[in-house]
């Protein structure tokens, strides 16, 4: 009787289990699947209410807009770009300050990271713009890299910090031992250890930097306007454009889903290897 109640109260359990899980599958997939559903419908079948989520004739006419009419090849390759450098100049200035700050145990500099990490992107914002119209370099691609590094900097050194804590430090005793500079070190053998961290910060740095909107809003012009920026242009004071704002959402965020997708193995590692290891 015993064993027979302990089975159906295991059963239960893993029902629950497998409904809760079916519930927050549904709340977090099923709004990417009205929207992508929605990017292919015509104005009629957009508008219709209830809405038709299967069994309309799907059509390109809003992707074919987009990019013919509004340039989101451009938009895409000023988005990637920006990201990407500004990632990479985050991760050859973070790692550094990571490992200095971790091998000499300055609590105070880590601090003052963090607390610059929390800063609302705001306080940044105003002061570069000032600076960058003074120099005339609004809408260049200098003051948007330099804009994301500011959210991407202090996230690479707080998690690189507590990653590269975790690595026992008679490795860097043995090689300065033979010879290996501070610097050579760092690059050489801690670098080649902390893969896993290098990864969940590079994939972090770039979503922050590919999503940014308040940044791209303020700096950037019609040369260097990036992928965000672009989804406000398709409402107006009479009515919002959907379908063509729907199709541009999805090639907004689509990237960073197939980008996650793909590489969600890293940021888990390195997430759980800096949260063990510190």
């Amino acid at each position: 009787m015993k064993m027979n109640n302990y089975r159906v109260e295991k059963r239960m359990k893993i029902f629950l289990f497998y409904l809760l899980m079916l519930l927050i599958c549904t709340v977090v997939i099923f709004p990417l699947y009205f929207v992508l559903i929605s990017s292919f419908k015509n104005m009629a079948d957009v508008y219709m209410m209830p809405p038709k989520l299967l069994g309309f004739k799907p059509i390109f006419d809003h992707y074919k807009y987009i990019f013919k009419s509004q340039h989101y090849g451009t938009y895409i390759f000023n988005s990637g770009f920006i990201g990407i450098l500004s990632t990479l100049f985050s991760l050859l200035l973070g790692i550094p300050a990571a490992y200095a700050i971790a091998r000499e145990k300055m609590k105070g500099a880590a601090l003052f990271i963090l607390i610059a990490r929390l800063l609302p992107a705001m306080s940044f914002l105003l002061p570069y713009y000032f600076v960058f119209s003074k120099l005339k370099l609004i809408d260049t691609f200098c003051p948007l890299i330099l804009s994301h590094m500011v959210l991407s900097l202090p996230l690479v050194v707080w998690l690189m910090e507590e990653f590269i804590a975790g690595i026992p430090v008679d490795l860097d005793e043995a090689a300065i031992i033979d010879g290996c500079s501070r610097a050579k070190c760092c690059w050489s053998i801690i670098v080649p250890i902390s893969k896993s961290g290098i990864a969940t910060c590079t994939i972090l740095s770039f979503l922050g930097s590919w999503n940014n909107f308040q940044f791209a809003l303020v700096l950037s012009g019609t040369r260097t306007r990036t992928l965000p920026v672009t989804l406000q242009y398709f409402v107006s004071g009479a009515d919002i454009r959907w379908g063509r704002m729907l199709s541009a959402t999805i090639v907004v965020i689509l990237p960073a889903i197939i980008i996650t997708l793909i590489l969600q193995k890293y940021i888990i590692q390195g997430m759980t290897a800096g949260a063990v290891k510190g």
